[in-house]
């Protein structure tokens, strides 16, 4: 696998491309990406006497009210950093997502069936669609929609501004069944919120959603995919579709 794309699957947060909503502080410790209500720590580097300050600076640089997790993958030093930040009052993330594999692609997937069409969304009412199945096939729980809901239109806006991420919606029958996200970079293209409505699953959505964005890497020069997979929703999905495991991702939250 080429070594850029191994390296921008296991730290994709440095090398995404952002839109204005959303900011990043990266130095050779850690990066820190942040949106309108979350936030995420990955890429940390320090030694063990750096580390309870490294969370202060965290904490400080992040406002309480936004979901913080921290991703450690396997070069996080020091190797510890798990055990070190449990004691410091972090812990298995909300979304019961702990350990993810990092994966990419460097070859064509397959195509999907012919009744799932993909669009890439451009107007507000197909984002508010997409957020909506989002919200559904993650069963979000209905005080991090009214958190979300009111930043809508700003996230479609500076998404529209900056081409970034670009947001796809699949339809079955003229409903929405399902979406996924391109962030981009110059290394290739992370794909991100993959998701299919419950009614709509096992009719290929997510084999269509990963295709679209394929055909859309290689339409813009970057013909390469990395994202990171829950080990029992879609990481056997994702392997039957030609992507390779670069490594596991480890997740905590900080509760705060």
């Amino acid at each position: 696998m080429n070594a850029e794309l191994r390296e921008f699957a296991s730290n994709p947060d440095r090398f995404t491309w952002l839109s204005d909503d959303v900011s990043r502080f990266a130095d050779d410790r850690l990066c820190i990406v942040q949106g309108n209500v979350w936030a995420g720590v990955s890429g940390v580097r320090v030694g063990g006497d750096e580390v309870e300050a490294l969370v202060a600076e965290v904490r400080e640089r992040v406002p309480a009210e936004k979901s913080l997790v921290w991703w450690l993958d396997p070069g996080t030093r020091p190797p510890d950093l798990e055990e070190r930040l449990l004691a410091l009052g972090l812990r298995e993330p909300a979304d019961r997502a702990g350990l993810l594999h990092a994966l990419a692609c460097e070859r064509e997937p397959p195509s999907g069936p012919p009744d799932v069409v993909v669009r890439r969304v451009e107007t507000f009412e197909d984002y508010r669609r997409a957020v909506a199945v989002m919200w559904e096939a993650f069963a979000t729980p209905d005080e991090r929609r009214e958190a979300q809901r009111p930043h809508l239109r700003d996230e479609f806006e500076a998404a529209r501004r900056a081409g970034v991420p670009a947001t796809f919606l699949a339809l079955v029958d003229g409903r929405p069944a399902g979406l996924g996200r391109s962030v981009y970079s110059d290394r290739g293209v992370f794909l991100i919120a993959g998701a299919v409505a419950p009614w709509a699953r096992r009719r290929g959505v997510y084999r269509a959603l990963v295709r679209a964005r394929w055909d859309d890497a290689v339409e813009r020069g970057t013909p390469g995919l990395v994202t990171e997979a829950m080990p029992d929703t879609s990481y056997p999905i994702l392997r039957r579709l030609g992507f390779e495991e670069v490594c596991l991702i480890r997740r905590l939250e900080d509760p705060r």
